[in-house]
């Protein structure tokens, strides 16, 4: 009887390959799993028949404290109401409330994130847990009012590096810009190893983390956190530049170059 002598494979023979990032996954896990609990927990049916009692009640005039107490079977809290009034679900509107039409929004910063989801396990006391002995702080410095223009800052804790990108506009998508720049230029596991924990502040041109934290692979190249609501000096060294910053670009001063 033959044998035939088994051929010796010296590659893999699997045409697709997959490369399992933990970070990314767990990231992505908790995307879903926020976005699962978004919108209201209640039936088309169950916001009817609310729906049936509190509108005519709302036309009449009534405040949502008091049909809330006069009517338990509702089950709901007063905030709930305002909410889903505010959210249009109702047939009332909340510019049918009797002092609705009396109060003003109220103003919002508009340098400041406003989005408050994007904070979920990237706030200061996250990245304090973390107890890193090695971070990168980033920050923007802007010129003149007349000029787009911004510096986009980081400081390597233990190196002791300080680097300035600048931004035509300081906007989320031209922050993105230069990560892209920089991972392209770098490789995206030398980016990783470099950029893996980043510190900053909760303005507005960081308001997309997700799109600064997905690399162009689709791999996780960093990992955001935010200091705490008016607390930049958390970025202990940036915070103790921006004097400096201020010294050497005046407000007058046009960024041009």
């Amino acid at each position: 009887m033959s044998v035939m002598a088994a051929q010796k494979i010296n590659h893999c023979t699997i045409a697709q390959k997959y490369r399992y990032d933990a970070r990314f996954a767990d990231r992505k896990y908790r995307e879903k799993l926020s976005g699962s609990r978004a919108g209201i927990n209640m039936t088309k049916h169950e916001l009817r028949k609310k729906d049936g009692i509190v509108s005519p009640l709302i036309e009449q005039g009534q405040s949502p404290y008091q049909i809330i107490t006069n009517h338990p079977e509702l089950d709901m809290s007063v905030r709930s109401l305002y909410t889903y009034l505010d959210q249009g679900l109702f047939t009332a509107r909340n510019i049918d409330l009797k002092r609705k039409p009396g109060f003003k929004p109220r103003k919002c910063h508009k340098t400041q994130i406003t989005n408050r989801t994007v904070f979920e396990k990237r706030l200061f006391s996250d990245f304090s847990e973390l107890q890193l002995s090695s971070f990168v702080e980033m920050d923007t410095v802007h010129s003149s009012r007349e000029s787009n223009k911004t510096l986009l800052t980081f400081f390597f804790t233990k190196e002791k590096l300080f680097l300035a990108f600048l931004l035509n506009r300081c906007t989320k998508g031209a922050v993105r810009l230069i990560f892209d720049r920089l991972e392209k230029r770098m490789g995206t596991y030398e980016f990783l190893s470099v950029f893996e924990y980043i510190l900053t502040d909760r303005g507005s041109e960081f308001g997309d983390p997700v799109a600064l934290e997905t690399g162009l692979d689709e791999i996780q190249r960093t990992s955001i956190y935010y200091c705490d609501p008016m607390r930049s000096g958390q970025k202990e060294v940036l915070s103790r530049l921006t004097p400096c910053f201020a010294w050497c670009f005046p407000k007058e001063l046009v960024l041009n170059f």
